[in-house]
């Protein structure tokens, strides 16, 4: 049986997506649940706009951040000797797709990124 209705075919996909994807770990579900909606971040325009590091430090606290995170080993995902503190948040910790390891493209860094 051939489908050749597009939007049939985008519904399958989205459903087969839906369904095996860990949605409930993103970040942007984890936001949503302590009821942080989604202009908090993006704004009110349309399109909406990706957040900045100035726009996560507002919820945030970067220093209290860097010493939550000071005994991780081989360094502190959050003091980069490359960048200080200065790294794009959305560099690693991405609100609608797994969060990335931004140091492994370089290094052999086991971080586990959430």
């Amino acid at each position: 049986m051939k489908f050749r209705n597009p939007i049939f075919l985008a519904l399958l996909s989205l459903a087969f997506v839906c369904s095996t994807s860990t949605a409930a770990n993103l970040g942007a579900e984890k936001h949503a649940a302590k009821g942080v909606n989604c202009a908090v971040c993006h704004g009110t325009t349309n399109p909406p706009i990706a957040p900045e590091t100035a726009t996560c430090i507002q919820c945030h606290d970067k220093k209290a951040l860097m010493e939550k995170t000071s005994k991780i080993k081989p360094t502190n995902p959050h003091t980069s000797p490359h960048y200080g503190d200065d790294l794009d948040c959305t560099n690693c910790h991405k609100m609608h797709s797994p969060s990335e390891n931004y140091c492994s493209q370089c290094h052999n860094f086991e971080y586990k990124v959430p």
